[in-house]
């Protein structure tokens, strides 16, 4: 295979990315630099980052049959990239006070990265499962990294385990599906239809119902979310901010990339699946919630209805496709941002804490009476998460909002109000415990430093809270930018 100047452009930041993974490997086996592996690993980051400057004017082009890039696909990237950015930020605090290895963390990170934007770009079966194998295998060691703590190995295991088997389900229904297409690119399973008998027809809706399972799984979308909750609870707080947003944004990706050949509203079978599972996400996920003490528990339970809510832009018909993407682009936005801040947030606490545990929801009471500006940012996140105007996270339910009335998904919409109404009243519940009397005990346990505001997470934290309420009031820059790359 012969690759041309343009493509070798492509794949610039899949490159840095190798590049800066060879670099910390030789660098921890020759001497161990925390400080060292930490700021070139971030800025390895920065500079993929970059480099997506420079696909601007080759996009859209394939890569051999595996990648495809187009415009969207870079807009998920450079998401990516961001949440890895955050995640290494937010990680070196903690590490500074854990007694193990260092080093290793960021190099888990930066390949489970480099599988996220495989994912993103992924045209074929055989790419596809891989980069999604090359996402999941380093996330069991960062799931596990704080193994001395309560939980943390217990949710290893059960992510390996059911990691295992909804690999085995994708494997499975990617066999179906080519045992009648003959092909395993995401185009030649669509023209499958076309030539295929009705029997086999539903050979193949039977293997992408399995590989739809699979995803489903990656996603935590109700009925495969059981895990969820107990993953969050055992996972170190920097990890859950690249667990929960870069992983999540690459499997969508590639779903809606896989969708986008067939016509859901045609095929009676996907747009049923897709409907019951999106109702019974946002129902499931908001009203579990409610019952949540622990506030790693309460945002892996919201993280399914917020992920419920991104999967309507799916029941789309093919006529208002663009505006589907327009869309999941800008409600990714915002769930990308207040996760980042909303975790942040609470990996600081819990680096400041004396025990270095502060999951209880309880243990925020009062927050606003000794660090007031900490409090205004974390009621700002989940003022947006739960989509109340004048912020980011208002204007991605508003277009969700708008897919609903124009495809008519009248039942969709009636779970949706409701769903809307059930996370208002989870996130007033822990906003108004920040501003309650403040806990004596939480207050002596706590040592959260007064220049937070200018650690590296400290502005990572704010200037995401400022994104939030800045692209809330004034849209346009983002929309704009969006509607260039569709």
């Amino acid at each position: 295979m012969i690759i041309n100047l343009q493509q070798l452009t492509a794949l610039l930041p899949l490159l840095i990315i190798m590049l800066t993974v060879i670099t910390v490997i030789l660098s921890i086996s020759y001497n161990r630099n925390h400080f060292f592996v930490a700021v070139f690993s971030i800025l390895g980051l920065i500079f993929a980052l970059c480099s997506l400057y420079f696909l601007i004017e080759i996009i859209p082009i394939n890569v051999s049959i595996l990648f495809h890039f187009n415009s969207n696909a870079i807009l998920y990237i450079g998401m990516i990239l961001i949440s890895s950015i955050c995640t290494c930020i937010f990680a070196y605090p903690w590490l500074l006070k854990y007694p193990f290895n260092k080093e290793e963390f960021y190099l888990l990170v930066i390949i489970s990265t480099l599988g996220a934007i495989s994912l993103t770009i992924s045209h074929h079966m055989a790419s596809f499962f891989i980069n999604i194998e090359l996402i999941s295998l380093p996330m069991f060691g960062l799931i596990a990294y704080s193994r001395y703590q309560k939980y943390s190995l217990e949710s290893s295991l059960k992510y390996i385990i059911l990691s295992g088997v909804s690999s085995s389900f994708l494997l499975f229904g990617i066999a179906w599906v080519y045992s009648i297409s003959g092909g395993l690119d995401f185009l030649s399973i669509h023209k499958s239809f076309n030539f295929a008998s009705e029997k086999e027809i539903l050979v193949v809706l039977f293997g992408i119902s399995m590989i739809l399972l699979s995803l489903f799984f990656k996603l935590s979308i109700v009925p495969f979310h059981l895990w969820t909750p107990d993953i969050y609870q055992g996972s170190p707080t920097s990890v859950l901010s690249f667990f929960s947003t870069a992983g999540k944004i690459s499997v969508f990706s590639v779903l809606l990339n896989f969708l986008s050949y067939f016509s859901n509203s045609d095929n009676k079978v996907i747009y049923f699946i897709l409907s019951l599972i999106i109702i019974l996400s946002i129902l499931v996920g908001n009203l579990m919630a409610l019952f949540q003490k622990d506030i790693k528990r309460f945002l892996g339970y919201t993280s399914i209805s917020q992920i419920g809510y991104l999967l309507i832009v799916l029941l789309v018909s093919h006529k208002n496709y663009s505006f589907s993407l327009e869309a999941s682009a800008i409600y990714l936005c915002g769930y990308l941002f207040s996760n980042i801040a909303c975790l942040g947030i609470v990996n600081l606490i819990s680096t400041s804490h004396i025990n270095n545990n502060a999951s209880s929801i309880h243990s925020y009471r009062g927050l606003f009476w000794s660090h007031p500006l900490l409090s205004s940012v974390l009621t700002l996140v989940l003022i947006s998460s739960a989509g109340i105007p004048m912020t980011l996270g208002f204007i991605g339910k508003f277009y969700i909002l708008s897919i609903v009335m124009i495809e008519h998904l009248w039942i969709i919409g009636f779970a949706f109000l409701i769903g809307s109404l059930l996370g208002l009243y989870c996130y007033l519940r822990i906003i108004l415990n920040l501003y309650l009397h403040p806990s004596k005990l939480f207050k002596r346990d706590l040592n959260i430093p007064l220049n937070w505001v200018y650690t590296p997470s400290g502005i990572v934290i704010c200037i995401s809270g400022i994104i939030l309420l800045a692209l809330g009031i004034y849209p346009n820059p983002l929309i704009g930018l969006i509607k260039c790359t569709i």
